[in-house]
């Protein structure tokens, strides 16, 4: 099993030498950076010095798209609606809202430059981590039911196209059809990026991790990522509790966090994929830590071939976020990781 960890909040690459010297030597293989809009724009140059770091040290690096035109997971704030909003999912009722819409050209231009300079910046791996449209609840706002996304102006429309039906209206409410063309919308998305991020490096390996789903099963919009030919890697993230820290939401360890593992590695047995999970290491109090150590083991079940930690050090960077005790925290999972790193791996064959 190989170990990785999420590494962001710090883009000093002298100081981060430290860090990424500690998760190495917790048994660590691999580490994500979060590769955000403000970087694109002013950091470039740091991230590609944070990644030779990692090299040198003998990590794998993964970057992610943190939080890219609000449509990926994360803290980051994006800033891509406001300078298009032609491009923003709207609901149902009309409403315009900050996040992109995954197939609109614009969107797709401004990821394919995200991922040339992902690709320049040294990446070996590209984590795109919880594709996602319009949530009331990821945005902060209360549930809203009735309301959902449908896109940018003419996102239905090319879908309808694309399966070359007949020209009709968006429909209103939330049918079959509806459903079919919301995963349609994601699906397409990783299609394209998948093949884009290939094309401009041969080697370079895709990982897609879908947001936990404790919703009917089978489901199939992840049998479908699964089953992308240039998707190597297909991933979940169990976390068991919301932010913030005090009083967030939280559902049983048990019955959520097994299950959720036990199907994405059998996924990715049935597809020849390799299998990824994640462990919750943010937005915990001390009395949480029983939890983590809980959700650790029945992770490690499920004999997944990668296993990683969002992140590091108790994501203290974000103390909105940040564990209580995130010191001692990290230090006493670090030595429980450096025991699971190298054991047997549970799911189908290693690319690159």
């Amino acid at each position: 099993m190989e170990i990785g960890v999420s590494y962001f909040g710090n883009r000093w690459p002298r100081h981060a030498a430290a860090d990424l010297r500690d998760i190495r030597a917790k048994g660590g293989s691999w580490v994500v950076h979060t590769f955000d809009e403000a970087d694109l724009l002013h950091n470039r140059g740091n991230l590609a010095a944070l990644a030779a770091l990692s090299k040198g040290l003998g990590l794998k690096v993964y970057f992610s798209p943190w939080a890219l035109g609000g449509v990926f997971g994360g803290e980051a704030v994006s800033g891509f609606v406001a300078r298009h909003p032609e491009a923003a999912q709207r609901l149902n009722t009309g409403e315009a809202t900050a996040n992109a819409c995954l197939v609109h050209p614009r969107f797709r231009a401004f990821m394919r430059g995200w991922i040339a300079a992902a690709v320049e910046c040294g990446a070996d791996a590209i984590l795109w981590d919880e594709p996602h449209l319009w949530r009331a609840a990821w945005e902060g706002k209360p549930e809203r039911p009735g309301h959902f996304s449908m896109g940018a102006p003419g996102a239905w429309e090319a879908w309808r196209r694309s399966r070359r039906a007949a020209a009709s209206p968006p429909p209103k409410t939330r049918t079959a059809e509806v459903e079919a063309f919301r995963d349609w919308m994601v699906l397409d998305f990783l299609r394209w990026a998948t093949r884009e991020a290939r094309r401009l490096r041969p080697g370079l390996l895709n990982a897609v991790c879908m947001p936990a789903d404790d919703g009917p099963w089978p489901n199939h919009l992840w049998e479908r990522v699964a089953a992308l030919p240039m998707v190597d890697i297909f991933s979940t993230d169990p976390y068991w509790k919301s932010a913030p820290t005090q009083g967030g939401p939280r559902r049983a360890v048990e019955g959520f966090v097994d299950v959720q593992a036990s199907r994405l590695v059998e996924i990715c047995r049935r597809h020849g994929k390799r299998s990824m999970l994640w462990l919750q290491c943010f937005a915990l109090e001390r009395r949480d830590q029983a939890d983590l150590f809980r959700a650790l083991r029945l992770l490690a079940a499920a004999r997944p071939d990668a296993l990683g930690v969002w992140g590091y050090r108790g994501t203290a960077a974000y103390s909105s976020i940040a564990c209580e005790g995130a010191d001692a925290l990290w230090e006493r999972l670090g030595r429980t990781l450096k025991g699971l790193s190298g054991t047997r791996r549970g799911s189908a064959r290693k690319r690159g």
